[in-house]
């Protein structure tokens, strides 16, 4: 994996806390950049604390009550008072990302609920529930998610996954909160909600990154639209510079099966077709029965589908950074070369991802921090750290012995390399280098590895 997403929705502080350190233990013993995700939870609403589970079945009448928790089958516990006062007669309540549905019929002047089931099924405390025709006017963090950013800043989280965005403004909003909070960690828009459609380009415009959470989406709307928004969705983000992911049920059956469905390896395929920058998988890795099976199957899949890749995807360029970006992913396709990046902030990976070149590009920085933050990109390598230079021949140098020490490049190859002006300082990138290592070594009066030996090594 690349990126380990922790559900900020569950568990305790402490608890996400020990998972981080074994994240960046695990890191650090295997020599591999994690980033770490940290999934705010947002205005997700949810179930309170149940007796036990219940089964609902079609035509059940049941309440929807405001309190924490319930040891009556016919009562659900909700203690949320404003969206049970917003509720008519007539709105469908989604509960367990839409498996139950429930029809309100009556809303009682001390907040009783009472629905009749619509569509039946199991249910147990903390369910999800989804209000499609509700109207929700909340801010898109919540209190609890400004103790868990303060808590990702002590933790140098990674990136940051906004719940339930609506709008661009949402978005800013967030950022606002994180400035304060002297967080450097790019943001993520999880989109899920109706409006969000609507909103895509002033979103796109806000944020680093996006999720497809189509789980939720499949509530808000009908589900067979959600395959047509996703591509959309991703399309958008690609054209944008901005990185996508596809979440939610990749592999569902692998909570309970070593296998998958062949629908799902083909969901995988056209997630990595439609130019997703990655996919998420949730259950099969918190509760599934086979978490590293369904790690390697989706792999696999991904491997597979890229065989048939739409490579060197020409995309718009808007500014220097970008048309930089392209001129070298255009030499590394003539060349054949592999593709070399020094950044500062990742922004320069980034857009040479957002281009699709064939070979893996190689990223080095100048901060740890960066080398994690651009594991969420597509076919990003993350090499090493090394330390700005202010003379570019002698950086140049330095990416070059960095580069053959990894063992993916050796004197028969040919490089291309990325980089700015300026070491250190973010928007100077300007410079394309076509290095042929044996000759650039020999120009330079070194001696070329032997390639057996570093195959060896």
């Amino acid at each position: 994996m690349d990126v380990a997403r922790l559900n900020f929705s569950h568990g305790t502080l402490e608890e996400h806390a020990e998972v981080i350190a074994n994240v960046r233990e695990a890191s650090r013993r295997n020599n591999r950049p994690v980033a770490v995700l940290q999934d705010l939870g947002g205005n997700k609403f949810r179930l309170g604390r149940m007796a036990e589970a219940i089964q609902l079945n079609f035509g059940d009448h049941i309440s929807i009550t405001n309190e924490p928790e319930s040891d009556l089958p016919d009562r659900l516990p909700f203690p949320e008072p404003a969206i049970l006062q917003s509720l008519r007669p007539g709105n469908l309540v989604y509960i367990s990302d839409g498996t139950v549905c429930l029809e309100v019929l009556e809303v009682t002047p001390d907040l009783e609920v009472k629905t009749s089931v619509r569509n039946g099924g199991n249910l147990s405390s903390f369910k999800g529930v989804n209000l499609p025709d509700v109207p929700i006017d909340m801010p898109v963090i919540t209190e609890s998610d400004k103790i868990a950013l303060q808590f990702g800043v002590e933790q140098n989280v990674d990136w940051v996954a906004l719940s339930f965005v609506r709008t661009g403004e949402d978005v800013r909003y967030a950022r606002a909160h994180l400035n304060q909070l002297n967080s450097q960690a790019p943001v993520m828009a999880k989109l899920e909600r109706r409006e969000c459609i609507d909103n895509l380009d002033d979103i796109l415009r806000e944020v680093d990154g996006i999720m497809v959470a189509r789980g939720d989406l499949g509530v808000e709307m009908p589900m067979e639209e959600v395959p047509v928004i996703q591509k959309n969705m991703v399309k958008k983000a690609n054209e944008a510079g901005k990185i996508s992911s596809v979440a939610t049920q990749m592999l569902r059956s692998m909570v309970n099966s070593p296998t998958p469905t062949r629908a799902e390896i083909s969901d995988i395929a056209n997630a990595v077709l439609d130019g997703c920058d990655s996919i998420l998988l949730s259950d099969e890795i918190a509760v599934g029965a086979y978490p590293v099976e369904a790690v390697r199957i989706a792999d696999a899949a991904i491997v597979q589908a890229e065989k048939m890749y739409n490579y060197y995807t020409e995309i718009p360029q808007r500014d220097q950074t970008q048309s930089v970006a392209w001129g070298a992913t255009q030499l590394t396709k003539s060349l054949n070369a592999k593709p070399i990046v020094i950044t500062s902030t990742g922004r320069a990976a980034f857009e040479m991802s957002r281009f699709r070149p064939e070979n893996d590009v190689l990223v080095f920085s100048h901060d740890e921090a960066v080398q994690r933050r651009v594991c969420m990109a597509w076919g990003l390598a993350p090499k090493g750290v090394i330390p700005a230079e202010p003379d570019v021949a002698k950086l140049v140098t330095l990416l070059v012995d960095e580069a053959i020490a990894t063992g993916l490049v050796s004197e028969r190859d040919t490089v291309t390399l990325v980089h700015g002006f300026m070491t250190g300082v973010t928007g100077t990138t300007n410079t394309i280098q076509v290095l042929n290592i044996r000759e650039y070594l020999s120009h330079i009066g070194r001696t070329a590895v032997p390639h057996a030996a570093q195959e060896q090594v």
